[in-house]
């Protein structure tokens, strides 16, 4: 586990020098659950999440840190990610990349991300990623949709996964989510979101979301 977190590590430090160059956001927020990959990981909590992004060599390089600390009761989380990604068309395009998930309870995971969008109405898209200790398996099939309303803009989601639990059982879940975002300067934003879960290993659960992002 050590060199797979180097290896992140080192393609962190190396998307993160250049892409302070090319700006990032930063972002703080509270969540009355945290539902991950069709598990409730924690009840209230508060999160934090910081980006950054690049173009080179007509490849979009992104890279990722999120942490997820609950009030009370549940799992303190952090999550470092790093992809590439190309357009492949006007239509498809398509990403490679790492994610590190950690968690307090001791539980660690390294994955291996591929996905690939569909630029046209509702944007869906398929994201497929594989543990590279246990061979266990995510696949996500999501849609979007951005509505102008003026004074704010509405974003509607919704996703379908199916996540192994061991090599001979998964469980399947869902989400559909709103989240309502209103400039509150040229480089911040005032976000709330509510999105409905459900999945085989928990009742539906309704979760509410309030947060600020910067953009630098």
């Amino acid at each position: 586990m050590k060199t797979k977190l180097s290896i992140l590590l080192a393609l962190l430090g190396l998307s993160i020098n250049v892409a302070s160059a090319n700006g990032g956001s930063a972002s703080v927020g509270y969540s009355s659950d945290y539902f991950r990959e069709g598990a409730l990981v924690s009840q209230e909590a508060m999160q934090a999440s910081a980006a950054y992004t690049l173009k080179a060599g007509g490849l979009d390089a992104s890279v990722g840190i999120f942490t997820s600390q609950p009030i009370e009761g549940g799992t303190d989380t952090y999550i470092i990610d790093a992809a590439f990604s190309k357009a492949l068309n006007e239509t498809f395009s398509v990403s490679l990349g790492l994610e590190h998930a950690e968690f307090v309870s001791g539980v660690a995971t390294l994955d291996v991300t591929a996905g690939l969008t569909v630029q046209t109405l509702l944007s869906p898209s398929v994201t497929l990623k594989r543990d590279t200790e246990d061979e266990l398996y995510v696949i996500e099939i999501g849609a979007s949709h951005q509505i102008d309303l003026q004074v704010a803009d509405l974003g509607l989601s919704a996703i379908y996964g199916n996540t192994d639990v061991t090599t001979s059982s998964n469980i399947d879940y869902y989400s559909l989510g709103a989240n309502l975002s209103r400039s509150l300067s040229e480089n911040s934003t005032l976000n709330a979101s509510l999105e409905y879960v459900d999945s085989d290993s928990i009742q539906n659960e309704s979760i509410f979301g309030l947060g600020l992002t910067v953009q630098f």
